[in-house]
């Protein structure tokens, strides 16, 4: 009987001893605990950190933060507070009893017990901090109902679905519904509003939710680039094509990911074809392979659907009708109208000259807006239908600005959507910018105002969704190369040059042409060009084209003759070979710029001749070695090595 008291007593002392200790320890070990806290709260702090640079780096990509990652950062946040108020309560406890001789217990022990939770928190939530990923991936821009605000597809101008286009819009959606029907066509003139008409769809499909799962879209364009047009369907898709460097690479990836889901119904639309586009090239099912996918295209010609795309159902969008154009006028002008008789008759004369086309009309409007009543006058003599560069000139001969003029004939005879930064580069080489060119940045401050106003009366567009490039539309562009602005001796040339007989040619002073081979360059030095102040001639790499064509096209720069073209100041070559330049390049005193972008370039020693170069480019060329001759370039302002991968020696 006693062995069995003392047993269990035995026992009870265990149990009491560990607490005891436990309790002992917070006093006689407080010291301890709080240099662990530190050391805790340090290392949370880095944890921290990296988890929040991570949140970070997804909210700029507009990817959804998990909603346990965001309760951790918030359960960081308090248990820092908490140890904080620990850390501060050290000071307290260090204070002494009895006369300084003892150290006040009560609050070591309260100061090692709230230290040693507090670290065994931050343990806590160390552990669970280790996060594979921050965020959820967002669905592919493309599928349909995957949080795209439907509302920013709706197209300038507000209510675009006319009376008059409601019987062609339920048409095409009806046609989207056939499951007959795999190619669908819409033409008309340009500036009608084939693209607006085509947004509205796209809205209404999203909205409804059926019958596609995807929707993609790419603008195709006059020129078309291939690797733009599968990027543009990549997007939508979030299909990274990065890695495939071949055309074939890229064009396999984007059709087994079209045709990936077989139950996945998608929508391919195309806008603005000007002839036939290879679907297969491009990567996109089409004809027996086309499966659950349909097309959805665009264009100013009813052959180019219906003959070489072989659309199943074609429509036709004509212009608006008179009270459809008035309403359009009278929205985009505000309340000019609202007391004033006497504009409103003018307006009523304005719009029946404007062809019921929406984008002159807006452009017209936008331009009329804030001028007087002999303005409203002048522009109802100098409107002619029949002739819509009469339309283009009244915008243009509003804006005061000469760098604004030269600018957007600029843009004109670059045509399509274009990086601002070329446009920086052309408008400093021709001298643009007078006042504000003693710096690049000065410059580009001015270029950037100066495109603003173009904006304004909507001459220009938006180039995409950041500011790094603008857009003209293409029926300005072809006005603008195809009617002397400044005069009968004031001529532009690009790649629909052909209408200019050879003497109006021989007066340009600027050119610029795409795809150039041995044919063009050699029909182009008929003439002698003495006024000519921009050169640009480019050969694109991403068609497709072999090496051996690339030589040919080297070849063809010896064909160029700079002999007469004094005047040069700006000099573009883009995706040539160059073995070496025209030794007759040296001749060119003015030039100011030289772009050897995305070449092949072997010798360029000859460069040192040009004194007067201040914009010299080499970018994403296979430049090895810069030549010494370089250094004679006395008045040089830039030198852009950007992505030269085969530089050696500088």
């Amino acid at each position: 009987m006693e062995d069995i008291a003392l047993c269990g007593a035995s026992e009870v002392a265990k149990c009491l001893v560990a607490p005891i200790g436990r309790h002992c320890g917070y006093v006689m070990s407080s010291d301890r605990y709080v240099r662990q806290l530190n050391d805790e709260v340090k290392n949370l702090g880095d944890t921290r950190d990296e988890v929040q640079h991570s949140i970070d780096e997804a909210r700029n990509n507009m990817k959804p933060i998990k909603p346990r990652v965001e309760r951790w950062v918030n359960d960081v946040e308090t248990v820092n507070n908490e140890a904080r108020d620990v850390l501060n309560y050290d000071g307290r406890a260090k204070k002494t009893c009895f006369y300084g001789w003892l150290p006040n217990p009560k609050a070591r022990y309260h100061l090692g017990k709230k230290a040693s939770r507090t670290v065994k928190d931050i343990q806590a939530l160390m552990a669970g901090g280790q996060f594979e990923k921050v965020d959820f991936e967002n669905p592919p821009p493309g599928r349909v109902g995957a949080g795209l605000d439907v509302n920013s597809l709706a197209g300038d101008g507000g209510d675009t679905i006319t009376d008059s286009r409601v019987s062609i819009f339920q048409g095409i959606m009806k046609a989207l519904d056939d499951e007959k029907l795999k190619v669908i066509g819409v033409y008309g003139p340009g500036g009608v509003g084939k693209t607006t008409l085509l947004k509205e769809v796209e809205k209404e499909l999203r909205k409804k939710g059926r019958p596609f799962h995807m929707i993609v879209k790419a603008e195709v364009s006059q020129t078309p680039d291939l690797n733009n047009i599968q990027g543009q369907l990549a997007d939508a898709l979030s299909l990274n094509l990065k890695d495939k460097e071949s055309p074939q690479g890229r064009r396999d990836l984007l059709f087994q990911r079209l045709q990936r889901d077989p139950n996945e119904k998608v929508l391919v639309i195309l806008d603005d074809l000007w002839e036939e586009l290879d679907l297969t090239a491009v990567g996109i099912p089409s004809g027996d392979t086309s499966g659950k996918c349909k097309l959805l295209l665009t264009s100013r010609f009813k052959d180019v659907l219906e003959q070489k795309m072989l659309s199943d159902r074609t429509f036709f969008l004509e212009g608006l009708n008179d009270d459809e154009a008035s309403k359009l006028f009278e929205k985009t002008i505000g309340d000019r109208l609202k007391d004033d008789e006497e504009l409103k008759v003018i307006a009523a004369q304005v719009v029946k000259k404007l062809a019921g086309l929406p984008l002159l009309i807006i452009s017209v409007a936008s331009t009329l807006k804030n001028s007087g009543v002999s303005a409203w006058k002048n522009a109802l003599t100098k409107i002619d239908v029949k002739k819509m560069e009469t339309i283009v000139h009244l915008s243009y001969d509003h804006l005061k600005s000469e760098d604004a003029k030269s600018l957007f004939l600029l843009c004109g005879l670059i045509g399509g959507t274009i990086p601002v930064e070329l446009l920086l580069v052309l408008g400093m080489g021709v001298g643009l910018f007078e006042g504000y060119n003693k710096t690049i940045q000065s410059s580009r401050d001015r270029l950037n105002a100066v495109l603003e106003s173009l904006h304004s009366i909507c001459l220009l567009q938006d180039g995409g969704d950041d500011k790094e490039n603008v857009t003209i539309h293409d029926l300005y562009s072809e006005v603008v190369v195809s009617t002397p602005f400044r005069g009968q001796n004031a001529l532009m040339m690009n790649s629909n040059y052909g209408s200019w007989s050879k003497e109006k040619r021989g007066k340009c002073w600027a050119i610029c042409l795409a795809i150039v081979d041995k044919k063009k360059l050699d029909e182009l030095m008929t003439c002698q060009f003495p006024d000519l102040k921009i050169l640009m001639l480019s050969q694109l790499k991403d068609l497709g084209w072999n090496r051996e064509h690339e030589h040919e096209v080297g070849d063809c720069l010896g064909l160029l003759d700079f002999t007469y073209m004094k005047e040069l100041r700006v000099l573009y070559f883009c995706s040539m070979h160059i073995v070496s330049l025209p030794s007759s390049i040296g001749i060119l005193g003015n030039l100011h710029s030289l772009y050897l972008n995305y070449c092949d370039v072997e010798d360029v020693a000859i460069l040192g001749e040009l004194k007067a170069l201040q914009i010299l480019s080499f970018a994403r060329s296979t430049i090895s070695r810069l030549p010494k001759e370089i250094g004679k370039l006395t008045n040089l302002r830039s030198l852009s090595l950007h992505k030269c991968g085969n530089l050696e020696t500088i």
